[in-house]
């Protein structure tokens, strides 16, 4: 009996005190954003610290923008200079080739200016006097166009070099004529005429005839002054300076 109350009492025992509570189990926690910065619950950030890494970043960002843009002018700078020397060498070959056909046209102007007085000229040769050497090569070709072309040309004293005449870029240097017509004035008209029409031809460079000048095949004959006598007045002779 004593034992049955015995084991009567454990179980009321058990059932009064009961099993013990089971131990908590731990669940772990993420971490967070703050803790990976540092920061907890009791700590607060350092603004100013934030303030100066945001001025950092963004000075370092104005200097990437600025240097970008200094490399840009630096390149478009470059390029402006090769394009102007590029433009300035495409002028020098264009004024070059220019150049080279002007003178290519001056020589063919000249060449078909001789031919054209050669050509005038074989069909004779002016006989010309001369006192102080051989005329030019363009003089005897003048004249010798003028007896071809002129009638009655041929059959006149055609004076050229002389020394003691006074204009040293005419008859000295054999580039003056005189056609002496004495009082033959139709004839001294039509040495005229003839050397006018023909005046770039021939070359010439003026005729003076009955004391006036002229200079230049579209101009005005201008007077001269009396010189005192009819052949100082060129009265009776057509005066042809050739260049």
């Amino acid at each position: 009996m004593y034992l049955g109350v015995t084991a009567a009492g454990a179980v009321l025992a058990n059932v009064l005190v009961g099993a013990a509570p089971a131990a908590p189990v731990a669940v772990a926690e993420p971490a967070s954003v703050a803790a990976e910065l540092g920061l907890t619950a009791q700590t607060s950030p350092d603004l100013g610290q934030l303030a100066d890494l945001a001025a950092s970043r963004s000075t370092r960002e104005d200097q990437q923008v600025a240097a970008a843009a200094a490399q840009a002018a630096t390149d478009q700078a470059v390029l402006d200079q090769q394009a102007a020397a590029a433009a300035e060498a495409a002028a020098a070959v264009a004024a070059a080739a220019e150049a080279a056909t002007a003178a290519a046209a001056a020589q063919a102007a000249e060449s078909a200016a001789e031919a054209s007085v050669s050509t005038a000229a074989v069909a004779g040769v002016a006989q010309i006097t001369n006192s102080a050497g051989p005329v030019r090569p363009v003089t005897q070709a003048a004249a010798d166009a003028v007896v071809s072309n002129v009638p009655g040309a041929g059959a006149i004293t055609i004076g050229g070099t002389r020394a003691s005449a006074t204009d040293p870029g005419g008859h000295p240097s054999g580039l003056a004529l005189d056609y002496m017509v004495l009082g033959d004035e139709d004839l001294g008209n039509a040495l005229i005429d003839y050397q006018i029409a023909n005046w770039s031809e021939l070359g010439v460079e003026y005729l003076i005839y009955q004391r006036r000048i002229l200079s230049s095949p579209g101009g005005s004959w201008v007077a001269m002054e009396d010189r005192g006598g009819v052949t100082a007045n060129h009265e009776d002779h057509v005066h042809v300076n050739y260049r």
